[in-house]
């Protein structure tokens, strides 16, 4: 495994590359978490077949990745990818760029060949997910196959118990200025992001805070039905940040894709569980 740093749109972006085969498989991470969680799924794959070669990055906001400039959506982000594939993933130096050359041009007849033809898989989990999904539908020559697992990007309403605690938040902030409690607002406010499942906001910067009320406000369903790339989705049984129902929509929505579940797990099955997910990852593509 490498770990590299590079610049994009005038960021540090800290990446990890895993492997050295010919198919180059770009992992966009969850939110709250880094390239960091992925590498041992990044490995079970390359067991089940050496042919991948696997780049990370940590998503500008994300550990060592500097945080963007100004209030990102997921149209950012998806630039920031494209700008991240075309640099990184598919570019080559050396020996490495002339031996690709010289069998693009055998297997182009003799034609010229350009690196930046090379074709990615492009792999999305969670806030990873809706990137991914957008990515797909603005930059399809891009991308030999699409996999998503745990994608986020179907809205939902609130539920009661969530309303309940937002609507108490905003009352909170009134109550504990009117009696002088300023310096315990913070604290109040972290424990009920807490209790609503929002722990992602409650640990988030100011900016970052931004950029995930951009995100989650924005439903990606429309997207969907315009993926015309071989997809596969990879759910966890008992997902319950994106729902089961989620992936089986996507699935519904994107024609021609394949949907797998893999049991007694959650959103986490990706890294909580490699082996199986490699496997899946593994048949999938060979197939």
């Amino acid at each position: 495994m490498q770990e590299k740093q590079t610049k994009i749109k005038g960021l540090s972006i800290n990446y990890k590359i895993i492997g050295g085969g010919k198919t180059s498989v770009v992992l966009l991470h969850g939110w709250g978490v880094s390239s960091d969680k992925y590498v041992k799924t990044a490995e079970e794959i390359l067991k089940g077949d050496s042919d991948f070669k696997f780049y990370i990055p940590d998503l500008p906001g994300f550990r060592k990745s500097d945080e963007p400039e100004e209030n990102w959506n997921i149209d950012d982000y998806v630039e920031f990818v494209k700008d991240f594939v075309k640099n990184v993933a598919q570019r080559e130096t050396g020996f490495q760029l002339v031996k690709n050359i010289i069998e693009g041009a055998i297997q182009n007849n003799g034609k010229a060949f350009s690196q930046n033809n090379k074709k990615i898989i492009l792999l999305g989990h969670s806030f990873g997910g809706r990137i991914a999904i957008k990515y797909a539908v603005k930059y399809p020559e891009d991308i030999e196959r699409l996999v998503l697992t745990g994608a986020a990007g179907i809205k939902h309403p609130l539920t009661e118990k969530q309303q309940f605690f937002f609507y108490l938040s905003k009352i909170g902030k009134n109550i504990f200025r009117v009696l002088l409690l300023q310096s315990l607002e913070k604290y109040a406010k972290k424990f009920l992001y807490v209790i609503v499942r929002e722990k992602d906001y409650a640990g988030a910067s100011l900016r970052m805070k931004e950029v995930m009320k951009n995100a989650i406000a924005e439903d990606l369903t429309p997207f969907l039905g315009k993926i015309h790339i071989s997809t596969l989705l990879i759910w966890g049984e008992n997902d319950n940040s994106t729902p089961l129902a989620d992936g089986e929509l996507m699935h519904n929505m994107i024609e021609g894709s394949d949907f797998f579940i893999i049991k007694d797990t959650n959103h986490s099955a990706v890294y909580n569980e490699a082996e199986e997910f490699s496997r899946i990852f593994v048949e999938y593509i060979r197939n």
